[in-house]
């Protein structure tokens, strides 16, 4: 049953009470008027009890009988008249002090889920976000406590993610650093000769933990106004063919790329475009390259949205872990044999540049073989 809302049942409360306050005040006020009534004609003498009632009932008294009451009429007369006057007061007091006891308890009822709305939001400041308020009985309220608990929801679990990602960006530098520590340590005691090669190994140690903060530092901009910028309506054909030469002589013969290049027009920033498809390339060449031609391919599809496809014929995504290829650090198992791995991060930070332009990105297993990414503008 929907819950009305905060200002309905404000209004209905207020209603009821006010026709409950006039109903029973005309049902009081008219029982007292004629209890005072009765309440007189008790005080009068016999006879001069039945000159009043026949003057009631419309019939001629008797002479003696009204002798008797014709004295004490004006007296009765200023009591019933007296009657409502005092009735409306003693009974209308009465039901003011009533209705604004119950006013009061209805307005706590109404207050109460704000009150705990308050405390779960002070819960909230303080870092405690396993928090569940229940919902009030407005709908308004309930609105309110369905909000709060969502975004409760969504803290635990940025909470969660935050710490999970500190030990995992810890983890990844750790490595590295070592690497570096113990080689550097080596070098000034004289224990490693410092030539071409080792310093070479050591500028691909440091190249990797910059290519990590720079992915890193990607992620952090991810939703921000800063992220995607400069966005203009260009071909993204071109932007491609572009990118994929000069990858393409950056690996020499060692990877093939066949391009099908079919005009898209598209509202991007370049640079992260050129960013993702890189990630793109890279992720390809790394786990594929060894087992065929990367087909890079952009077009329209069959509703006229532009896009951007990279298929391998490598060995694909494992079932039971396509949905994890966007986390971050995630990585597949299935290397290209050079024991190579990259920091994880890739594909997060191809999807976080895709969400930039309102696009989406889909990752799978072509039906003949081998991977593929696409992202839909």
């Amino acid at each position: 049953m929907p819950r009305p809302t905060l200002s309905t049942m404000t209004a209905a409360l207020t209603s009821v009470i006010q026709v409950v306050t006039i109903a029973v005040l005309y049902v009081t006020v008219d029982w007292y008027i004629d209890h005072a009534e009765v309440s007189a004609l008790d005080r009068l003498p016999r006879d001069a009890q039945s000159a009043w009632m026949s003057l009631n009932a419309g019939e001629i008294p008797d002479p003696n009988a009204l002798a008797a009451l014709a004295p004490l009429f004006p007296e009765l007369d200023e009591a019933t008249e007296a009657s409502p006057v005092e009735g409306v007061l003693y009974f209308g007091f009465a039901l003011i002090v009533l209705t604004c006891a119950i006013g009061v308890i209805l307005a706590h009822r109404i207050v109460a889920p704000l009150t705990r709305l308050t405390a779960a939001a002070e819960k909230i400041r303080q870092g405690d976000f396993q928090v569940t308020v229940e919902p009030g009985a407005t709908r308004e309220v309930e609105a309110l406590a369905i909000t709060i608990n969502s975004m409760a929801s969504e803290l635990y679990a940025l909470e969660t993610r935050l710490k999970f990602n500190t030990r995992a960006v810890a983890h990844e530098l750790r490595t590295p650093l070592t690497v570096l520590q113990g080689n550097l340590q080596g070098m000034s005691d004289g224990v490693i000769p410092t030539n071409e090669r080792q310093l070479r190994a050591l500028l691909v140690q440091a190249q990797g933990m910059s290519r990590l903060v720079d992915q890193l530092n990607t992620l952090s901009l991810a939703g921000t106004s800063d992220f995607v910028r400069a966005t203009t309506t260009t071909d993204l054909a071109s932007h491609v063919l572009g990118t994929v030469t000069l990858f393409q002589a950056s690996t020499g013969d060692a990877v093939q790329f066949r391009t099908s290049l079919q005009p898209a027009p598209a509202k991007i920033d370049p640079d992260r475009f050129r960013q993702a498809l890189l990630v793109l390339l890279e992720n390809a060449r790394k786990y594929a390259g060894d087992c065929g031609p990367i087909d890079v391919q952009t077009g329209l599809n069959e509703v006229g949205q532009p896009f951007l496809s990279v298929r391998d014929q490598g060995p694909g995504l494992p079932d039971y872990v396509e949905h994890s290829s966007f986390d971050m650090f995630w990585r597949s198992e299935r290397l290209n044999g050079r024991g190579q791995s990259g920091s994880g991060l890739g594909l997060s930070v191809v999807k976080a540049i895709a969400e930039g332009h309102n696009a989406r990105l889909e990752v799978g297993n072509n039906p003949d073989g081998g991977a593929y990414a696409k992202i839909t503008f």
